[in-house]
């Protein structure tokens, strides 16, 4: 139980620095040490799900916009857990 608490919270710390994460995903598409293929597969998924016609929850309004944000969460969450973490901390970010 302790442990799905702090996954719990690990998530809400996530969501309350998307404000910093999001120019810190910018900035780590632009360095030329990470490999492409893994940028690619992080932007080429998002992208495609952002355009799919066919989503998981219909988009109404709020509601429906929940899915595209939790898959983009979660491939984000997968493109910052492939980097280095001397790399990360370059960019001021703690890696838990």
């Amino acid at each position: 139980m302790n442990e799905k608490k702090s996954l719990f919270w690990r998530r809400i710390k996530f969501l309350l620095n998307l404000p910093k994460s999001l120019p810190l995903g910018w900035r780590l598409l632009k360095d030329n040490r990470l490999p492409f293929k893994n940028k690619l597969f992080f932007l080429g998924l998002s992208l495609f799900y952002l355009f799919f016609p066919v989503d998981i929850i219909p988009d109404v309004p709020l509601i429906g916009h929940i899915d595209d944000f939790t898959f983009f969460m979660i491939l984000f969450n997968w493109f910052i857990n492939t980097i280095p973490r001397d790399i990360l901390e370059e960019y001021g970010w703690e890696k838990e």
